[in-house]
């Protein structure tokens, strides 16, 4: 949980939208938006902080300590859905010239893989939750 925790962290900071050109066969991305650049970038690292600082205390305590990291990576999930429905620093706009020119608006992979990431924490968490606990020695 804590490695899943901090992997989710760093993808904020990763590239998740953009404008791509593609000129024939030769692409060209024109610009690309951080994670950070956004409000949902920082809730997905703060998401990834806390999903690793209670990965971290479950280990010593007990499981429904890491368990709880299921809301961090629903919260990282959630904001990644708000992030589509408006990314910042570009239209949603389709420009084309037929066979000559084509520039859109591209979910790069930082957005994937936040994604992945939120949804291997929530997965850890439900495990966490699950699994069960040996009954002490009766010796």
């Amino acid at each position: 949980m804590v490695v899943a925790g901090l992997a989710l962290a760093v993808t904020g900071v990763l590239p998740w939208a953009g404008i791509s050109a593609t000129f024939g066969v030769i692409n060209a991305d024109l610009t690309t938006v951080h994670g950070t650049e956004d409000w949902a970038g920082w809730w997905v690292v703060g998401s990834g902080l806390a999903a690793a600082g209670l990965g971290a205390l479950g280990i010593s305590r007990s499981r429904l300590i890491t368990g709880m990291a299921i809301l961090p990576g629903a919260i990282a999930a959630f904001s990644l859905a708000m992030f589509l429905t408006r990314p910042p620093g570009f239209d949603r706009l389709t420009m084309a010239i037929p066979g000559l020119v084509r520039v859109e608006p591209t979910i790069f992979y930082g957005w994937f893989a936040g994604l992945g990431a939120s949804m291997v924490v929530a997965a850890l968490a439900c495990l966490a939750l699950a699994g069960r606990r040996r009954p002490p020695d009766q010796s």
